[in-house]
């Protein structure tokens, strides 16, 4: 797995327009491919998110990841993070991401957002 370190996510992204989108993946305008993907996992665990709410041909001037949020569950543990592309001060896509550790909580799960193969971890449980 290729990974990056979340801190230079803005360099392969700012100031660049999406261009097309669905709920699994953003085009940007320079043949850029955002995904939202399961890194890790163990047994029965999961991570999933999709897209929504994008306005195309919006250049990205910031992105902001939100805190990992937990989500109660009487059985696993389950997070939840949200990611924000930003126009200026206008949210331009939003994409929301859940990781959960399996059947009891005992085993574990990364999601993170892509960007050209490369990934960043953004929620785990």
């Amino acid at each position: 797995m290729n990974y990056g370190d979340l801190k230079d996510i803005e360099k392969h992204l700012l100031y660049k327009r999406i261009v097309e989108w669905n709920e699994n993946k953003l085009v940007l305008d320079d043949g850029t491919i955002v995904t939202l993907e399961e890194s890790e996992y163990d047994c029965c665990a999961g991570a999933y998110g999709q897209f929504s709410n994008v306005k195309l041909d919006a250049a990205i001037t910031r992105v902001e990841i939100g805190e990992q949020v937990n989500i109660p569950d009487d059985d696993t543990i389950i997070n939840k993070v949200r990611v924000t592309l930003l126009h200026n001060q206008n949210p331009i896509a939003l994409a929301e991401m859940t990781a959960d550790a399996g059947n009891g909580g005992y085993y574990y799960s990364v999601g993170s957002f892509v960007v050209n193969g490369i990934h960043f971890p953004i929620v785990s449980a």
